[in-house]
């Protein structure tokens, strides 16, 4: 009986166990996809702000030009 029991018990522990790894590897496919996400929006950011430098450089170089 005693074997049945701890049979039973580990049985448990491992249901238990491999509802906690399935539920890690779900958090981690979750995490890549937001740390893809927010990556790409760094690029984005860092492209919409290369663009407005070029603009304040071209208006620079306009006021300059004019004799501003």
């Amino acid at each position: 009986m005693l074997l049945v029991e701890r049979h039973r018990t580990l049985l448990g522990r491992h249901a238990s166990l491999q509802a906690q790894l399935e539920e890690r590897e779900r958090r981690i496919r979750e995490l890549e996809e937001q740390t893809l996400d927010l990556n790409q929006r760094r690029l984005d950011v860092g492209k919409r702000i290369d663009d407005l430098l070029a603009q304040v450089d071209q208006l620079d170089s306009e006021l300059v030009a004019r004799g501003g």
